[in-house]
């Protein structure tokens, strides 16, 4: 049976946090709800999340607890409006205690991490949903809490995911988006380096965010460094503890295909079909479109397959740049059947959707073909 000691996450300093510690009942809600919750049993969840809510109102983790299930439960939460003012609310009321906490004790480190942690995942709803003005606002909070965390990973290594997502994006986010360059003389700089050591320390030394260390330290092997290779071990970690997380699983089946391991992807296939959920459908056919165009051979049936995959919605963080591997395969059938003006076509379509580094090289590589 796996046993997670998630029940000691961030309780440390408030006395009603003693009072959870002392708690046996609440220990097992929360250690129970964390495991259900990553793998996608949200009644049960629910169920133990609530149950502390009502025991413990006036503390900040149940209700960022609910928020991070209602994340996962209705994903992409911009098609559940109701679900979304739900996710908000729980949200601001996390942040709204953890600030009433810290304004009463500004060396109360656990109060600056839960409001990071709900500013934070504001600030990304709102961005993701284009509400940049709300985004900024949001940030403008998180920011001044997080250079006190910055200044105390030693002290809190809960710190040390936020620390290796700032150093990280702060320097690899305004490469991709120039646009926002100018508002960056308002933050401290990053270092991509540093952030890299952060997230994986985390993985290795937090209990409360360990998970989402590990899945976006994956992530950014990945998408960012090109090395999706590096993001296999931590991906396996994760299926091996949460093997019903639709996220994970969609995480395994695109470094399978990126590593050019299309047998095992299969089995991955086939877990994301029975989902039945239209954002990963259209990555699947994509992965077997890589299969068949690189694998196998098989340039009119990979064909077949890129084209399908463009029928299926892709969702911004995690299905956007799978949507541009497509157009990619699709520009170089294209070119290998001597179709030029296609490729170009297709090449000039991928543009808008990639942002992984090895797709970047690819794009270039391809450009000058053309």
């Amino acid at each position: 049976m796996r046993r997670f000691f998630i029940v000691l996450f961030c309780l440390w300093s408030w006395s009603i946090s003693g009072q959870i510690l002392a708690d046996n009942q609440a220990k097992e809600w929360i250690s129970s709800g964390l495991n259900h919750m990553y793998n996608h049993e949200f009644k049960e969840a629910t169920d133990d999340f609530n149950a502390l809510k009502t025991k413990y109102p006036k503390h900040p983790s149940s209700y960022l607890l609910l928020a991070m299930q209602w994340e996962k439960q209705y994903f992409p939460l911009k098609d559940h409006p109701n679900q979304s003012k739900a996710y908000l609310a729980y949200l601001e009321r996390s942040f709204d205690l953890a600030e009433t906490a810290y304004e009463k004790n500004e060396n109360d480190l656990e109060a600056v991490f839960f409001c990071i942690s709900s500013t934070g995942f504001l600030a990304a709803f709102e961005a993701d949903n284009q509400n940049f003005m709300k985004a900024v606002s949001y940030t403008r909070k998180s920011y001044s809490f997080l250079k006190i965390a910055l200044k105390n990973t030693d002290k809190q290594p809960e710190f040390l995911y936020s620390a290796g997502i700032y150093n990280y994006y702060r320097i690899v986010y305004p490469e991709l988006h120039p646009v926002i360059k100018p508002l960056m003389v308002f933050f401290e700089d990053g270092n991509k380096r540093a952030g890299l050591n952060y997230l994986e320390q985390s993985t290795r030394k937090t209990i409360f965010v360990k998970n989402e260390s590990r899945f976006y330290l994956g992530y950014v092997y990945n998408k960012y460094e090109g090395t999706p290779t590096k993001a296999l071990g931590l991906n396996q970690s994760l299926l091996e503890d949460f093997p019903g997380n639709h996220l994970f699983l969609l995480q395994r089946a695109e470094l399978l295909a990126l590593t050019n391991n299309f047998e095992e992807g299969e089995i991955y296939h086939e877990k994301l079909d029975k989902l039945k959920i239209p954002y990963y459908l259209g990555a699947v056919c994509v992965f077997r479109g890589m299969a068949d165009e690189l694998g196998k051979k098989k340039l009119a049936q990979a064909e077949a397959h890129y084209l399908k995959s463009l029928q299926y919605p892709f969702e911004e963080r995690f299905t956007k740049d799978i949507r541009g591997l497509s157009y990619l395969g699709l520009c170089r059938i294209a070119y290998k059947s001597g179709q030029r003006a296609k490729a170009k076509k297709y090449l000039h379509l991928s543009k808008e959707y990639i942002e992984y580094k090895n797709s970047q090289d690819e794009y270039h590589r391809l450009s000058k073909l053309l």
